[in-house]
């Protein structure tokens, strides 16, 4: 009886089905959920929110948040009018501005804000509010809530 090298055919089959179920696997732990894409796109917008104060105080000028759809731009404004760009920022993976009351957040060289309002963000599946008051800029979040559709 001579001695064969090599895999036969079926255990080759299993080898790559153990492969594929285990990088699966992987994929999905990896894989951030729409609950905590909707959580990431809120806290990095307030923490946005917190920058164009901060940033207002320290240059001495206006700098607002302007508010679209599936963006914001944090901008300066001169006197006069004249913007200048700073940042954009795109939400990412569905979330979008679902409703708002504003659509500007400004800030003065005090740090007082200029605007003040609510914003909803939501992706197919939840939604969470987001409330900037007047009284030093605070934003406070709301807790997520599964999205009546």
């Amino acid at each position: 009886m001579t001695k064969r090298k090599g895999f036969t055919l079926l255990e080759l089959t299993i080898a790559l089905a153990i492969i594929a179920i285990a990088s699966g696997g992987i994929f999905l732990v990896f894989r951030q959920s729409p609950r905590r894409d909707l959580e990431n796109a809120s806290l990095q917008l307030q923490a946005d929110i917190r920058y164009a104060q901060r940033r207002a105080i320290i240059e001495g000028r206006r700098i607002e948040v302007r508010i679209n759809r599936y963006h914001y731009v944090i901008r300066y404004v001169n006197p006069g009018g004249v913007f200048g760009e700073i940042r954009t920022v795109y939400f990412q993976n569905g979330v979008h501005i679902r409703q708002t009351n504003t659509n500007s957040i400004g800030f003065l060289p005090r740090g007082t804000v200029g605007g003040s309002g609510t914003l909803s963000l939501a992706n197919a599946r939840y939604e969470q509010n987001l409330t900037i008051t007047v009284s030093g800029g605070r934003v406070e979040i709301k807790p997520i809530t599964v999205r009546n559709r």
